[in-house]
């Protein structure tokens, strides 16, 4: 997810800027094993007297060709690829547009996923995450901290979607545990449980007549995932619309969700009155 911010001297044509363009891209895929298809840039062209730089500092003689990347990463690739990267950049523009590689400046600065969303508001690491899990024909032995979130998020969104995202996350000996006081409460162990539970209304449309949640945060600890909830539902007994907030407790254990465990306010089921 590397972004390219790219600043030169005013006046270059179109052909050239096209060969740099193609230049920082190229080395990117080359060096950092970049998706060919993941290619943001920004080109700024500025008069000279808005370029300030030495002449012969660390490198040169400079002209006024000088060419400034600075690119923003979502990883740290290492010394070593930034290497190779540096390297595939010089030679790329000097054999393409043909720039002196004295003329080339570059900055990498990397930054967490998460302050990056590519469109539609969505949060670099659900974006990495998603791609990540799609198309998965068989589950792994073990899930990074982001796609389990970002699984278990998805799961209070889109219920079908997000079930069959948790469902190979889940440890062989998996534990769920509702409030027993809850009429579809208990502890139960296996997916089978977990899927009753999510693949409809709890309690399978006897206690609500529809259900809804919205996430309001996902915290990470070191061996858990705790989903914060708000819910709207409207109970069958009654017709009574009732909102309230809960959460859910993931323990997690080498890669594998092992217990999930709801903590919520039951007597807005239990209560008769709603």
């Amino acid at each position: 997810m590397p972004f390219v911010d790219i600043t030169l001297a005013r006046g270059k044509s179109d052909e050239y800027l096209r060969g740099v363009s193609r230049a920082a891209h190229d080395a990117l895929v080359e060096a950092f094993g970049m998706r060919p298809d993941d290619d943001f840039q920004l080109i700024h062209q500025l008069d000279p007297g808005d370029m300030v730089f030495p002449r012969t500092f660390r490198g040169g003689p400079r002209t006024g060709d000088w060419i400034v990347f600075r690119i923003t990463d979502g990883s740290d690739r290492g010394e070593q690829a930034k290497r190779r990267f540096y390297r595939a950049l010089t030679r790329l523009l000097r054999d393409g547009p043909g720039v002196d590689p004295q003329n080339v400046y570059v900055m990498t600065t990397v930054t967490a996923p998460e302050n990056f969303s590519f469109a539609a508001g969505v949060i670099g690491t659900d974006q990495a995450a998603a791609e990540s899990l799609a198309g998965e024909a068989r589950p792994r032995a073990a899930y990074t901290a982001d796609e389990l979130a970002y699984a278990l998020s998805s799961l209070f969104t889109d219920r079908e979607s997000g079930l069959a995202r948790v469902l190979p996350m889940l440890a062989h000996d998996f534990v769920l545990m509702v409030p027993s006081s809850l009429p579809y409460g208990g502890t139960f162990t296996g997916a089978e449980p977990f899927t009753e539970l999510f693949s409809g209304t709890p309690g399978a449309g006897k206690v609500w007549e529809s259900f809804d949640s919205r996430v309001e945060r996902v915290l990470r600890g070191s061996d858990h995932l705790t989903v914060q909830l708000t819910n709207t539902g409207v109970l069958r007994a009654t017709g009574k619309k009732v909102v309230f907030e809960n959460l859910w407790l993931f323990d997690t254990a080498h890669g594998r969700i092992t217990r999930a465990q709801l903590y919520a306010d039951t007597a807005v089921v239990t209560n008769p009155a709603g």
